[in-house]
């Protein structure tokens, strides 16, 4: 595989990103690209943690993390993604929108990307920004889906056309609130209230206000959450509205197997079409292993791992 940093000029500023191409990407057929937005104050170095470059290793998909602009008043890493308060927002003169299109056409330019598959994600003020490319960009944008973000507060988002959007958020965010009507501690400071998301992605999208599929995952990891999801009915074009409800978690991207929860492998299976109850299948069963091998060391053409604790 290879990850790489690259940067260009764009409207007058250094833009920079990082890029990671699986191996098994030979360029004979198009891929999707996925586009990872960190939070505020974040990087592209710590946010490339989340776990995209595994399922890219796996589905082949390449995956591009970009790097806001500092604020000159805050001096933090912030997206013009429209999440404000009384009016005012961070880095209002900076265009992101279109930075974000040129890096889609520039990843275009070198790969071959499917450009009906291309994706937007994000974390916090990550995640308002994902919401602003589904107000905003969505003639290129195939689907979204926010952590702890919702549409931003000083946004006016007047989509045009149905998109599919998810969205994950925990109760006891105080940072940005769930919205106390929803169920959650505190209300959002910088945008819409989670019931306000379903809702305006609902109308937008053409479907019914109650859900279709509602569920939850198994409580099995101890840590006092407990993950609720439900999916809307009848979008137009099947064009989703699905909303992973956490209870008890704050301002944080959930991972297994300290959580019931992988956040990261949600916002895959509900790019490739599936609702929250479906499995992905893999043809590999799951085995909880404390002692493992992995020799030869280093490998050339293949690694072999074995399960020490049940070696004859």
């Amino acid at each position: 595989a290879q990850l790489t940093t690259e940067n260009w000029d764009f409207d007058g500023l250094n833009r920079e990103y990082r890029q990671y191409v699986p191996s098994i990407y030979d360029g004979t057929e198009p891929v999707p690209l996925i586009i990872s937005l960190h939070g505020l104050g974040d990087n592209i170095a710590n946010f490339s943690q989340v776990g995209f470059h595994q399922v890219a290793d796996t589905a082949n998909v390449i995956v591009v993390t970009p790097q806001a602009i500092l604020d000159g008043l805050t001096g933090s890493t912030a997206w013009n993604s429209g999440a404000g308060l009384a009016g005012f927002s961070l880095n209002p003169d900076v265009e992101d929108v279109a930075f974000i299109n040129a890096l889609i056409d520039t990843v275009s330019d070198h790969y071959n990307i499917d450009q009906t598959r291309i994706y937007a994600t994000g974390f916090s003020m990550g995640g308002f920004m994902s919401n602003r490319l589904a107000c905003e960009l969505n003639n290129r944008i195939a689907a979204i889906a926010s952590v702890a973000g919702t549409v931003g507060g000083t946004l006016t988002c007047t989509p045009g056309s149905a998109i599919p959007v998810c969205h994950f958020h925990g109760t006891a965010d105080t940072q940005v609130g769930y919205g106390t009507a929803g169920g959650g501690v505190a209300d959002n400071s910088f945008g819409s209230n989670v019931t306000d998301w379903i809702s305006f992605w609902n109308n937008n999208n053409g479907c019914d206000a109650a859900a279709t599929l509602e569920g939850q995952f198994p409580n099995i990891a101890g840590d006092d959450r407990s993950v609720e999801y439900a999916e809307y009915a009848t979008c137009s074009s099947s064009n989703r509205v699905v909303h992973y409800k956490v209870n008890n978690a704050e301002h944080d991207w959930l991972f297994t197997p300290n959580n019931d929860i992988f956040y990261t492998v949600e916002i895959w299976k509900f790019f490739l079409g599936l609702s929250p109850d479906n499995l992905v299948p893999t043809g590999i069963a799951e085995v909880q292993i404390s002692t493992v091998g992995v020799y030869p060391n280093p490998a050339t053409n293949e690694l072999r791992i074995e399960n020490l604790d049940t070696k004859i």
